[in-house]
């Protein structure tokens, strides 16, 4: 049951805050200080233990409130973080990110750490130990890509994602004492990084917005949607979703025990406190505006942290654990005697249902009437759920069907089916007219990426009079390469031109199992005679042909046009067979003429770019010129005075024109270089382990140096 949790203090900032952008950090390595980017393209930073008086450097003191300190951007602010640095320093520094600049900045001593320009943008930002850095260093993701700083600036780490980078956390997800990069991005994706490499990645429905690490290997994510839920390594331990979406996450112990709660606070304001490992809502409150950050800190001094949830109108509250809320032993048996009557109710319920089957059977005329009536069907009725693919035959769309149907005379009602990622709401309804309700039932589904589906169905079973329904559930788990249908021997001239070769040391046996595993064909691919095995195969989405030729010596190839699939076919091949390391050779002219093509564009908005400062330090030049010349002719001669003025003016828009035009460039240029890191994404996953990360390394040279036909090769090759 939800209770009610209340404040034990409260103030107000006395500014509108961004949602998603509140930190806490001790800058002077001892008092938490809470900060916050407001709509004014300003960091607030509130200061309760200490009241700065200096208003030298970027800080200035607020004239209204002690209390807080300004910290002026004049750009919109994308990310705020607080963390230790400085090698053998306890003060936290602040990082502040805009859409072309990186701020690391000491607060405690006014001034910049180091500032970049990011020309990929500041999207999200962590800090923390990574990979075989010995001291912490400040990750930023952008449009396409994550970069790496150390403490004094230098560009140490470098990895193409392919999607605007939405959320990052570092965290020890296999226990092995390192910190691991949980990155989400726009594509739907959440990946796990070892370094470079690419561990283990998680398919969501809709984007992923936030990421929290919580203790025991386990993550909690939201999701745009509304949907929140929480991982265990490879394991999703449960989802919820509102009709409003989480803006902040948080771990806090609440509830005065050993293990921490999951806090969220949420966009109408609400703040629930949820059970880890089943998600149940324990306490709830409600704040007067949407949440705009949970942090934690000791704000009144007590000597324990506290809980502080922030409002987009700049309320602020703190909550701790209080043993009321705990109750010892009362809570637990409050908890048993809830739990007793839920299950009380559940049980007076079916009661009830079955007082009505007699009621029905008493007014029914005869036997089988008062069966119909009543709902009671045979007790050895089955639903059997059969999962095929059609090539779209009589002008039908390609697709999946799914077959459901009973094995005797009773007639599907009506059925629900909830799925992820297939149907808008993530539920749908099949709901025969009365004259068309039979015992079975053909369902066409469509799924828009290549994603294991768990498909989860409730039929309604009865008879046509029935007036009550027994429901039957059934899961079925939709493979992930289920939008593909086996077709007979294709003609050389057909075959794709694309292609990706490697090797691997495994049974034809293995390989028959794992593509029985991850598609849905009429009949199992089994090894025949013949030393080689050839898969022809026909996406349904599009049509396209995929070729996989198997060789008794271990020589793979598969031929697709579509880089993206092939690379998801290794990953999954990679994964079935755990293999650590995987080498491979790939041919993608397509995509190789796409990226001289992007390289060429991104080398040409560069050089414009260039060109385009030149020209407006030459206007700013002429500008200062020309209102000096202005007001010395305003004392000698106001007639040449008003044609300074004029020629001032025309400057003026020149310079307004070619402001639009290099921000058109910039964005141009951002818009280019994802491009040309997606490319550099699914060709590093044609790769596995080591191999992936090499490549990577070596593509960035490339890029650096301008290096179109060595990018080519690397992609090519795995290799420069």
């Amino acid at each position: 049951m939800e209770k009610q949790v209340r404040p034990v203090f409260t103030l107000e900032l006395g500014h509108k805050i961004l949602p998603g952008l509140v930190t806490i950090g001790k800058y002077d390595g001892t008092h938490p200080c809470l900060t916050a980017a407001t709509n004014t393209d300003k960091v607030l930073i509130h200061s309760p233990h200490r009241k700065n008086t200096s208003s030298v450097g970027k800080i200035i003191q607020s004239e209204s409130n002690k209390e807080i300190a300004i910290l002026n951007i004049n750009q919109a602010i994308t990310a705020l973080v607080t963390g230790l640095l400085i090698p053998n320093e306890d003060k936290d520094i602040l990082i502040i990110g805009t859409p072309t600049n990186l701020l690391v900045y000491h607060v405690h001593d006014n001034k910049d750490i180091f500032y970049k320009e990011c020309e990929d943008g500041v999207r999200s930002v962590t800090i923390g130990t990574f990979k075989n850095f010995k001291t912490p260093v400040v990750l930023v993701g952008g449009n396409s890509s994550i970069h790496g700083y150390d403490h004094k600036g230098n560009d140490v780490f470098w990895v193409a994602i392919g999607d605007m980078i939405t959320s990052m956390i570092l965290m020890d997800y296999d226990k092995d004492d390192t910190n691991e990069l949980i990155v989400s991005s726009e594509d739907y994706n959440i990946r796990i990084l070892k370094g470079d490499k690419i561990v283990t990645e998680h398919n969501e429905t809709e984007v992923v917005s936030g990421l929290i690490a919580l203790p025991d290997q386990k993550f909690a994510y939201s999701v745009s949607n509304g949907t929140v839920g929480v991982y265990e390594k490879d394991i999703r331990l449960w989802r919820v979703k509102s009709k409003n979406f989480a803006v902040a996450m948080h771990e806090y112990d609440l509830l005065g025990q050993s293990s921490t709660q999951l806090i969220t606070g949420w966009s109408n304001g609400k703040v629930d406190c949820r059970i880890m490992k089943s998600g149940e809502v324990l306490f709830k409150d409600s704040m007067c505006a949407g949440v705009a950050g949970i942090v934690e800190g000791d704000y009144r001094s007590m000597g324990k942290t506290d809980l502080i949830c922030v409002s987009t109108e700049g309320e602020v509250r703190g909550y701790t654990t209080t043993k009321t809320m705990t109750g010892g032993n009362s809570s637990v048996e409050q908890n048993t005697i809830e739990n007793l009557l839920s299950q009380k109710q559940a049980l007076l319920m079916e009661l009830k249902h079955y007082e009505n089957n007699v009621k029905y059977n008493s007014n029914a005329s005869n036997e089988t009437e008062s069966y119909e009536a009543s709902g009671v069907i045979p007790s050895n009725t089955r639903l059997q759920v059969v999962v095929s693919t059609s090539n779209g035959e009589k002008g039908q769309k390609p697709r999946i069907e799914l077959y459901i149907c009973t094995n005797n005379s009773t007639i599907i009602k009506a059925v629900i089916i909830f799925a992820e990622g297939i149907f808008k709401d993530e539920s749908h309804v099949i709901h025969p007219e009365t004259s068309k309700l039979s015992s079975d039932m053909l369902i066409p589904l469509y799924l828009p990426r290549d994603n294991p589906v768990d498909i989860h169905l409730k039929a309604l079973i009865g008879y046509p009079s029935s007036i009550q329904f027994h429901v039957f559930e059934v899961t079925k788990q939709l493979p992930c390469f289920s939008m593909y249908a086996i077709k007979d021997a294709l003609d050389a001239a057909n075959k794709p031109k694309g292609h990706v070769q490697f090797r691997i040391n495994e049974r034809l046996q293995r390989i028959c199992m794992w593509i029985n595993q991850n598609f849905i064909f009429p009949t199992e691919i089994e090894v025949e005679s013949e030393p080689n095995l050839v898969v022809n195969i026909q996406c349904l989405r599009d049509n396209t042909d995929l070729i996989m030729e198997f060789e008794i010596s271990g020589k793979v190839t598969l031929f697709t046009d579509n880089m993206f699939l092939a690379a998801d076919l290794i990953q999954s091949l990679s994964g079935y067979l755990k293999l650590e390391n995987l080498e491979s050779k790939a041919s993608f002219v397509q995509e190789e003429s796409n990226l001289k093509h992007l390289m060429q564009k991104l080398s040409d908005i560069q050089e414009a770019r260039l060109k385009l400062d030149t020209d407006v330090a030459d206007r700013l030049g002429q500008i200062r010129n020309l209102i000096i010349r202005a007001e010395d002719s305003r004392i000698n001669d106001v007639k040449e005075m008003m044609d300074h003025y004029h020629e001032l003016n025309k400057v003026n828009k020149e310079l307004i024109n070619g402001y639009n035009i290099k921000t058109q460039n910039y964005n141009e240029g951002i818009e280019t270089m994802k491009k040309i890191n997606n490319i550099i994404q699914k060709a590093s996953r044609l790769r596995v382990g080591q191999n992936s990360a090499v490549m990577i390394n070596h593509c960035r040279n490339a890029i650096k140096n301008n290096n179109i036909e060595g990018l080519i090769r690397i992609i090519r090759t795995g290799e420069l």
